[in-house]
């Protein structure tokens, strides 16, 4: 099952769903698009990729989205969240060789210019049979 979820403001949690998993990985994908000031996620279809967080039991995680921005000279801010079957929070996915976990794209021309955005993280390994939700934070 895919995860389907819609976008909040900065600092409020994302709904959450159950992950899609195979034996090697998780994968947790926004079927909504998502905004944050002049930016915005896209959802998918239509040439856009649709987020995507994809984790692995050695406690690799990476990231897939398109973005844009209307004004240019900006940047998506995103923090990601583990959460178990019950939505607690086990960690945030971090930058890795870090212990920082804000992402950040930089969008610096405005829209008709789509973005690509690939990202990898690192969260405990020890923490991955406890996965099964995700949500996100973010702004622009």
């Amino acid at each position: 099952m895919v995860v389907a979820v819609g976008a909040l403001a900065l600092g409020l949690a994302l709904p959450t769903g159950t992950a899609n998993a195979s034996a090697g990985y998780k994968t947790f994908t926004w079927k909504s698009g998502s905004t944050a000031g002049d930016c915005t996620m896209y959802s998918g279809g239509a040439g856009w990729t649709a987020p995507t967080w994809t984790l692995y039991p050695d406690g690799t995680a990476r990231f897939d989205a398109t973005l844009t921005s209307l004004s240019g000279d900006d940047a998506w801010l995103m923090w990601a969240h583990l959460k178990d079957e019950n939505g607690a929070l086990l960690a945030d996915i971090r930058i890795p060789g870090s212990t920082g976990t804000k992402f950040v794209k930089n969008l610096p021309l405005a829209w008709p210019r789509k973005y690509r955005w690939l990202a990898e993280g690192r969260f405990d390994p020890s923490l991955y049979p406890l996965i099964k939700r995700m949500s996100l934070s973010k702004h622009c």
